[in-house]
C-alpha cells in the first residue's frame, strides 16, 4: 500500500496547528443543526472528515476560530493510540498511558494528523467488539474518544444549547464536562448566557447558506484522487493471486461520502463498482486454479495408490521349466479365440495351437521360443491349446523338452 504523496503530507501539516481553548473561552455544549455534517480533524474543509454528524447530535466546544468550532470527539467516533505506549490498566477495560504525550489519531495509522495528546499516566477507556474483547489493529489499540481528542466542525451547522459549568471550565482538555441547563422557552431557540467580561456571541442561523470550497481546495481534492486512480492501475497490473484492493476500495469509498466535488463522488463511486466486480473476478479465479490444482493432486495420488495396489508378477524363481518349445507359426485364421498362432517343431508338425491373452504373438512369427502355459481342448477345434502365461525367445542351442 503506497503513502500518501509528500506534497499531501505538507499540504496536511500546515493546516496541522494545535487546536487550543482560549483563556477567556467559556466551553459551552451546542446542538448538530443540519444534517450529516462532517467532523473533521482540524478547522478547515483541507482537513478529512473523521465522523458525520446527525441533527440533534451534542458535541462539547472548546474554542472557537474564525468560523470552525473546536470540539471534544463524540464517544462513537474512531479514536487509536499507539499500543507501544499503553499498558493494561488497574480498573478493567481501561489502557494506562506509558508514554508523555501519545498522539491520539482518528484510524490506526499515521495517515491523518493527530488530533490529541494523551500525558503519561492518563488513563484511558478501551473500545470493545461485539465480542467483548479490546479492539486493536496495525500496532494500535482503539479506545473511547478522551476529552483531549479534538476535532473541528464549521461553526454555521451547530447552536448553543448548555453552558459548561464554571468551576469545571479550566479542566476542560483532559477531564469529563459538567454542564449546567440553560432555561428556555418551549417555542424559542436557547439564550446562552455570556461572562460580563466576554461581548456576547451573535446566533448562528440555521439556514445560512454553506461557504463553497474554494479553488485550491478542489484542485487538491482532484490531484488526490487522480494519485489515488493510477495507485488502483497499478494495483491491478500485478499478478491475480498479488492483487488487493481492500484499502484503496475503502480511499474511494472517503470519496464518495466526503468529497467537495460531486462529479468526484460519482466517479469514485463507479470504482468501487469496478473494484467489487474485479474481486469477483480474481476470486473465481482463485477458486479456478485451486480447484485444478486439487483435481490434478487427486490425480497424482490415485495413480500412485494404483500402482501401490497393482498385484506384482512374480518371476519364476531358479530354471524355467517350459512345458514345450518351438517356433511361433500361423494357423491361418484372424480370431485370437480359442487360438490364434500355432507351435511347430523342427519338422514342420504341428505340436500345439497358442492363445495369449496378454500379448501379441505376430510380432514372434518365426521366432523359436519357449512356452510356460495351460494345455486345454476345445469342442471342434482340430488340436490342443496353450494359453500362454510366459513366452521367451530361446536361443537355438538351448535345450529343447
Amino acid at each position: 500500500m503506497k503513502a500518501l504523496p509528500f506534497s499531501i503530507l505538507l499540504l496536511l501539516a500546515s493546516f496541522a496547528l494545535p487546536l487550543f481553548a482560549q483563556e477567556t473561552f467559556t466551553p459551552y455544549v451546542a446542538k448538530v443543526s443540519g444534517e450529516s455534517v462532517r467532523l473533521r480533524s482540524g478547522a478547515s474543509l483541507a482537513h478529512p472528515p473523521v465522523f458525520v454528524m446527525k441533527k440533534g447530535d451534542e458535541l462539547t466546544v472548546v474554542g472557537q476560530k474564525e468560523d470552525w468550532a473546536t470540539v471534544q470527539l463524540p464517544a462513537d467516533a474512531p479514536c487509536w493510540i499507539s499500543a507501544d505506549f499503553v499498558k493494561v490498566g488497574d480498573k478493567p477495560n481501561t489502557w494506562l498511558v506509558t508514554g508523555d504525550n501519545v498522539n491520539l489519531r482518528v484510524s490506526a495509522d499515521t495517515k491523518y494528523f493527530p488530533v490529541g495528546q494523551a500525558p503519561k499516566g492518563q488513563v484511558l477507556t478501551a473500545a470493545k467488539a461485539e465480542d467483548g474483547k479490546p479492539v486493536s489493529e496495525n500496532g494500535y489499540v482503539k479506545i473511547v474518544p478522551p476529552s483531549n481528542a479534538h476535532g473541528a466542525i464549521a461553526l454555521e451547522f451547530i447552536e448553543k444549547v448548555k453552558n459548561v459549568a464554571p468551576e469545571k471550565a479550566n479542566a476542560v482538555k483532559t477531564q469529563p464536562v459538567e454542564v449546567v441547563e440553560i432555561k428556555e422557552a418551549a417555542d424559542q431557540p436557547a439564550e446562552v448566557e455570556q461572562p460580563a467580561d466576554q461581548p456576547k456571541e451573535t446566533p448562528v442561523k440555521a439556514d445560512e447558506s454553506k461557504r463553497e470550497p474554494t479553488k485550491a481546495e478542489l484542485d487538491d481534492e482532484r490531484k488526490t484522487f487522480r494519485e489515488l486512480e493510477v495507485l488502483l492501475n497499478d494495483e491491478l497490473k500485478k499478478p491475480a493471486p498479488e492483487v488487493n484492493l481492500t484499502d484503496i476500495r475503502k480511499m474511494f469509498e472517503q470519496f464518495v461520502e466526503f468529497s467537495l466535488d460531486k462529479d468526484i463522488g460519482d466517479k469514485a463511486k463507479l470504482y468501487i463498482e469496478k473494484i467489487d466486480l474485479t474481486v469477483k473476478l480474481i476470486e473465481t479465479e482463485k477458486a479456478r486454479v485451486a480447484k485444478e490444482e486439487a483435481d490434478r493432486k487427486a490425480e497424482v495420488e490415485k495413480i500412485a495408490k494404483a500402482a501401490e495396489e497393482k498385484p506384482k508378477v512374480e518371476e519364476p524363481k531358479g530354471p524355467v521349466e517350459y512345458i514345450t518349445t518351438g517356433t511361433v507359426g500361423s494357423t491361418g485364421k484372424t480370431a485370437r479365440t480359442p487360438a490364434s498362432h500355432r507351435l511347430f517343431d523342427a519338422d514342420g508338425n504341428i505340436l500345439y495351437d497358442l492363445r495369449w491373452d496378454k500379448g501379441d504373438l505376430s510380432k514372434l512369427m518365426g521366432s523359436k521360443v519357449g512356452i510356460v502355459g495351460k494345455v486345454k481342448e476345445y469342442d471342434g477345434w482340430a488340436h490342443k491349446v496353450i494359453v500362454i502365461e510366459r513366452i521367451d525367445v530361446i536361443e537355438d542351442d538351448e535345450p529343447s523338452k
